[in-house]
């Protein structure tokens, strides 16, 4: 956990006290401590807190100084705040609770409003919102590949995505990127990934068209194409602004 230099002394003091509690290994005692900042940032305005997840939220999606956030804090302090600025469609808020990831964690699963949270639409909205903003950018991009990885993890098996869905994909894709070019310094590797997607859906489908009685290995020998059937992916995290 990550110390801080926060304007507010105070709040400076509690959040690096409870972060060097729980970098020693002393989780339970850095529970309480964690408690103590809640309940004196509970203390303060709606402004005051606002300026603070704010700070926060700056420290970890912005400048990757803070790995992640404890339920306890997400729940009183930073989630009431974010969810009333994406309520009025505010940037970066959108992209920020995207980026909580609170679908991945079982204990926010009540959370009123949880899959627009985690969804392709809250980023769609954020870039809608904010275009210029290319970490975004990135999070379509990563969602929509992963769609495409996801469909085809199980082959030479099967696939679990229909023609219709891939073309979808990649239309969604050709326009950011499109869009993007001159943005993303990933670009690159994106578009070999796309590449490889594109000609990997391609064969499977004539594959099943062609109706023949032999495998999918079988037949991508017979057809000289090779394929590496789990196939990832990382994208460079520091893009140009």
């Amino acid at each position: 956990m990550n110390l801080i230099e926060y304007s507010d002394v105070e709040i400076t003091s509690l959040w690096n006290d409870y972060a060097e509690t729980r970098n020693i290994g002393l989780k339970k005692i850095a529970n309480i401590k964690l408690n103590k900042l809640i309940e004196y940032l509970e203390s303060k305005s709606k402004d005051d807190k606002r300026k603070f997840v704010e700070y926060l939220c700056n420290e970890r999606f912005e400048k990757e100084n803070i790995k992640d956030f404890q339920q306890p804090i997400v729940e009183k302090i930073i989630l009431p705040i974010i969810v009333d600025a994406v309520e009025n469609d505010e940037m970066p808020y959108l992209r920020w609770i995207y980026q909580l990831q609170l679908y991945s964690c079982c204990n926010y699963r009540n959370i009123y409003n949880i899959e627009y949270y985690n969804s392709e639409d809250i980023l769609t909205r954020a870039n809608n919102i904010d275009p210029s903003d290319i970490k975004t950018v990135i999070l379509l991009v990563k969602v929509y590949m992963d769609r495409l990885w996801f469909g085809s993890h199980h082959l030479p098996e099967y696939i679990l995505i229909e023609d219709k869905e891939v073309k979808f994909l990649l239309e969604k894709l050709n326009l950011l990127l499109d869009k993007y070019k001159n943005k993303i310094d990933s670009i690159k590797f994106i578009l070999e990934d796309m590449k490889y997607y594109k000609d990997l859906y391609k064969s499977w489908f004539k594959y099943k068209s062609e109706n023949e009685k032999i495998t999918f290995i079988k037949w991508c020998e017979n057809n000289e194409k090779t394929y590496s059937w789990i196939k990832s992916y990382y994208y460079d995290k520091k893009n140009r602004t």
